[in-house]
């Protein structure tokens, strides 16, 4: 398989920020119309990571622990940034 290229990598980063923020809002909108708990967000997007990472693994394009392995430092790194971000709200 060949490696992408810096270029590509950097633009996948940046559409993938994009539908992350796109989800969050979606996320949100449908959460506070139906009054969902936060832990009913978290879990639907649990579930959601989840049916993806066993497609993947299914497919081949992975070990399932690898695949987990990786989604925990993708979840850990999400979490620290978001703590790390400045709270913008208007008093």
């Amino acid at each position: 398989m060949k490696k992408p290229s810096p270029e590509s990598l950097a633009e996948d980063a940046r559409y993938a920020g994009r539908l992350a923020e796109a989800l969050i809002l979606l996320a949100s909108d449908h959460a506070a119309q139906h009054r969902l708990s936060e832990a009913a967000v978290v879990g639907a997007f649990c579930w959601v990571v989840g049916r993806i990472v066993g497609a993947a693994a299914r497919a081949g394009r992975g070990e399932l622990e690898q695949l987990l392995g990786f989604l925990v430092v993708q979840v850990r790194h999400a979490a620290v940034s978001e703590m790390s971000r400045r709270d913008f709200t208007l008093h």
